[in-house]
């Protein structure tokens, strides 16, 4: 069988996003398990600054297991081919007996055997989030996309009711298939911690860690109100907070709130990091909070129960399933109990070794090659 994986999304935004990194492990540890079927990648980019992503896992497998089919476009005529719908990547070369489309859209294709992962449907649950472009853009085409779709695969079970509840989508025709923590996410010992990687991003103090996008629906103004008030507490007075992620949407509410704090100073938003540092973070962190009002999966929280850190998240969409019990969930948009379960783990040493010790046995739980396993499970089913 001829496996086709739409990797468009790794071709123009790298793993900068989640969907990119889904798609790399994914692809990665499909060819590690797989030594029947030939994958066929295909994908439209504009600019090919991510195509030695790719490149690099070819180098690793004969001619014969991996091909590539990637088109490069302008941005203009990429909006005007996923308009017309033409012409199909069949026309241009690409074969495959199906095609799986890991981020909920699908390219011109001839193909009716057609996979599609949704990771979330954010914009539809929480439109106050999302620009108005956006919803309407996507709500009409992730419709039409699952509905021809031959198999759905939901990260969550969460992201699989919803899919049920607001696209009306046949809940047979979805199977649940969780995510993972790249391997580098993992507890380090004293010998491989790094402090210069503190020092690079001028964090001198203890702190307190997130990871996310800034944008609203990560709640991090939250994060800063509760930080402003248990700074108060001569226990966490010296504590810095330190979040870490890319500038998204809607973003000016957040850094507001960051300006706005008399304790600013130990507020510090660090952008997007490599992950050889952001390992480094994790291992160094005190306590790792995720006041997420929504996640299809949550990978932060994961990387850092890989990490041995305690948890403390919003009790959730998907969370409580990556999370269980393992961590602290305190009930979504309670700042007041998000603040004292903050303080309760800062000042209690054996409830935050214990979490520590929970945070690694629930990582476990999770990984890439078993992902894969199941996914090329569907992939079996669907041309049956």
């Amino acid at each position: 069988m001829i496996i086709g994986i739409d990797i468009s999304t790794v071709l123009n935004y790298g793993q900068d996003i989640g969907s990119g990194r889904y798609i790399i492990n994914l692809v990665r540890n499909l060819l590690k398990i797989d030594k029947e079927n030939t994958y066929a990648l295909t994908g439209r980019y504009t600019t090919g600054e991510y195509i030695p992503l790719i490149h690099d896992l070819k180098t690793n497998y004969p001619e014969n297991k991996i091909k590539l089919y990637f088109y490069q476009t302008t941005p203009e005529k990429l909006k005007l081919w996923n308009r017309l719908r033409f012409p199909a990547v069949e026309f241009l070369g690409f074969r495959a007996d199906i095609i799986h489309c890991p981020d909920f859209l699908i390219p011109p294709t001839l193909s009716r055997n057609i996979v599609l992962t949704i990771h979330d449907l954010a914009f539809i649950r929480f439109p106050e989030f999302n620009f108005d472009w956006f919803i309407k853009k996507y709500t009409g085409e992730v419709k039409k996309n699952a509905y021809i779709s031959k198999k759905i695969i939901g990260d969550s079970e969460s992201t699989r009711n919803d899919i049920v509840n607001f696209l009306e989508i046949d809940p047979a025709k979805i199977e649940v298939v969780y995510l993972a923590a790249d391997d580098i996410f993992r507890k380090l010992t004293e010998k491989e911690k790094n402090i210069y990687v503190l020092k690079k991003y001028q964090i001198d103090k203890k702190y307190i860690l997130s990871v996310g996008t800034i944008e609203p629906r990560k709640n991090f103004a939250a994060l800063i109100r509760a930080f402003n008030n248990i700074k108060k507490s001569k226990i966490s007075s010296g504590y810095k907070l330190v979040i870490v992620g890319r500038t998204g949407w809607k973003s000016e509410a957040t850094y507001e709130e960051r300006e706005n704090s008399p304790y600013k100073d130990d507020i510090l938003f660090i952008g997007r990091i490599p992950d050889q540092d952001l390992v480094q973070i994790y291992n160094w962190a005190e306590l790792f909070v995720y006041p997420s009002f929504f996640e299809g999966f949550g990978l932060p929280p994961l990387e850092a129960m890989s990490c041995g850190l305690p948890v403390i998240a919003f009790d959730t969409s998907s969370l409580k399933e990556v999370v269980g019990d393992a961590g602290i969930l305190v009930i979504a948009g309670d700042e007041s109990k998000l603040e004292n379960q903050l303080l309760y783990v800062l000042e209690n040493k054996v409830v935050k070794e214990e979490l520590k010790s929970k945070s690694l046995i629930q990582a476990k739980k999770f990984s890439w090659e078993e992902t894969a396993r199941k996914t090329l499970d569907i992939y079996n089913k669907t041309i049956l």
